[in-house]
């Protein structure tokens, strides 16, 4: 049976009120170092609010990840999404359970010291030790030990099968063991000495007034353009234009949906719209009538017109959804041709009206029945797209209740007891580029319970199985035909109905452009990405 290896970040916010406002800032925005006489850029980013800490044993925030990504590095790091070689050159699986890992001989920390396969051993084990409080150990759960077996070779060894393990190195940055071991419970604090080898150094650290990183002179990598970054925290939209229009701020990450229009008008400002590996939907509880009933849930589904909610509402910054992964967790997997084919296999429901008056009369409430709803406060658009349903719900006989409430109450109630959960709406958001990321999330029976996000209470032994063997699979090939499967299996049942992908947003001012952004920026060199026009 499958357990809970991790913790998928759900979201209809846990990353939307940390990352959906995620900004940075820096203090001589935009401008050249004219002192050196060079074109380095020297950016003013800005973050929704400061990290608890600058390593993500200590914080797992979206904003705490924007700063790592640039300070530390990983045995491997995403670049468009793809999985590429880091701190490791290459690695191999032994067995289903054994990884082994060939380092560089030539990485070392921004102290000058390098990079040691007793580092990064060390890097993995501090996160599951005993009285561990690490903040992202929850993506590291089949991990069982890291040991050094070789000069520049680390082993690693899981408690289980585990295909998804491969993107798990992205969770355990690489530290310095003697920097850390001193430190303590203090390490990477506001005021702390922080050592990475990545390509930046943290030159100050402040809890209310920011960040400044500078160009690591000691990098093994690549010189990056970007000089320096100074992030400065700002939560308001309003204060965020207003930001943007003065030069204070030269971008940031994660545009709400329902602000777009707010940051569209402001002049020599571009947003940025990226694949972003979320997807909205509302799940069905089957266990709970009438929603045990196939027939509603199909009327319901055939209630939903995705195409003018995407176009109309959200302004085309949204596709409509088939499935609960979008196409750009394939990535890794398989090319653009065969993830065009795995949607069409996928069966999907199109609005009609008719269509969802006919199911409803095959039902146990044929004449129609009243439900409540909720969504949370910090995803407006998740109520705008129940209340468009509502309204085509009422013509078939169905009444639908929206109700917004906190984000925090939200929480609790998709997180707490699994009884009689009815209906429910999230937007689910990526741990790693791999469609596995939201079928484990959404679809184990074993994720019925309380803190577990399979909120349909779905429970079907075929894909019991298949999402087993598609964990134990070390074979591309085979965990394609595995997971597609899985999604043309749901889709008949219909658990859940995924309403849409949302892309992500950014801002960024003139003179500067973003190539390839996506939904995991916040897991890459972002930085690489920025240019002058």
């Amino acid at each position: 049976m499958t357990t809970s290896r991790r913790r998928t970040i759900l979201a209809a916010a846990a990353v939307a009120v940390t990352a959906a406002l995620a900004l940075t800032s820096c203090s001589q925005g935009g401008s050249k170092d004219a002192a050196a006489g060079s074109h380095d850029i020297n950016l003013k980013w800005a973050l929704a609010a400061a990290p608890r800490g600058i390593d993500m044993y200590a914080d797992f925030s979206s904003n705490a990840n924007v700063v790592d990504s640039l300070v530390y590095e990983s045995l491997v790091k995403l670049d468009n999404l793809k999985l590429e070689p880091s701190i490791a050159t290459k690695w191999v699986a032994k067995t289903p359970t054994t990884y082994v890992y060939t380092l560089r001989d030539d990485a070392t920390f921004s102290d000058g010291n390098p990079v040691t396969a007793d580092d990064v051993a060390y890097s993995f084990n501090r996160h599951i030790a005993e009285g561990s409080t690490s903040a992202s150990v929850s993506h590291l759960k089949t991990l069982k030990e890291a040991t050094v077996t070789g000069k520049d070779e680390v082993t690693i060894e899981l408690t289980k099968p585990d295909a998804t393990w491969i993107y798990d190195p992205l969770f355990a940055p690489i530290v310095e063991k003697s920097v850390v071991e001193e430190a303590g419970a203090e390490y990477g604090a506001p005021g702390t000495t922080i050592v990475g080898s990545g390509p930046y150094t943290v030159t100050s650290f402040d809890a209310s007034t920011g960040i400044t990183l500078k160009r690591n002179d000691k990098y093994w990598g690549k010189k990056p353009a970007v000089a320096s970054i100074d992030f400065s925290y700002i939560a308001d939209p309003s204060a965020l234009s207003l930001a943007l229009r003065s030069g204070d701020v030269d971008g940031f990450f994660g545009v709400p949906l329902s602000k777009v229009s707010q940051f569209k008008n402001v002049s020599g400002v571009s947003i940025v719209q990226g694949e972003g590996l979320a997807t909205a939907s509302l799940m069905f509880d089957v266990q709970t009538k009438p929603f045990d009933d196939i027939h509603v849930r199909k009327a319901i589904a055939s209630a939903w017109d995705a195409a003018s909610f995407t176009k109309n509402v959200l302004g085309g910054y949204a596709k409509p959804a088939n499935a609960i992964a979008s196409p750009g967790f394939w990535t890794n997997l398989a090319d653009k041709d065969e993830v065009a084919k795995i949607y069409d296999s996928i069966p999907t429901i199109p609005f009609d009206l008719k269509a969802a008056k006919a199911e409803l009369a095959k039902s146990s409430v044929p004449d129609g029945f009243t439900t409540s709803i909720s969504y949370p406060d910090s995803r407006p658009e998740l109520g705008q797209a129940l209340q468009v349903l509502a309204e085509n719900l009422k013509s078939i006989g169905i009444t639908l209740n929206v109700k917004e409430i906190p984000y925090q109450q939200w929480v609790t109630l998709i997180s707490g007891s699994h009884d009689n959960l009815t209906i429910q709406i999230a937007q689910w958001n990526p741990d790693y580029p791999d469609p596995s990321d939201f079928i484990l999330s959404q679809y184990p029976s074993s994720h019925a319970v309380p803190n577990q996000y399979n909120l349909s209470n779905y429970k079907n032994p075929e894909v019991d199985a298949m999402i087993d063997s598609e964990l134990a699979s070390t074979d591309s090939a085979e965990r394609v035909k595995l997971m597609t499967s899985i999604l043309q299996t749901v889709a008949k049942d219909v658990p859940n109905v995924n309403l849409y992908w949302p892309s992500t947003l950014m801002a960024i001012r003139s003179p500067y452009q973003y190539s390839n952004y996506n939904g995991m920026y916040y897991s890459e060199q972002w930085v690489d990405h920025i240019t002058e026009k």
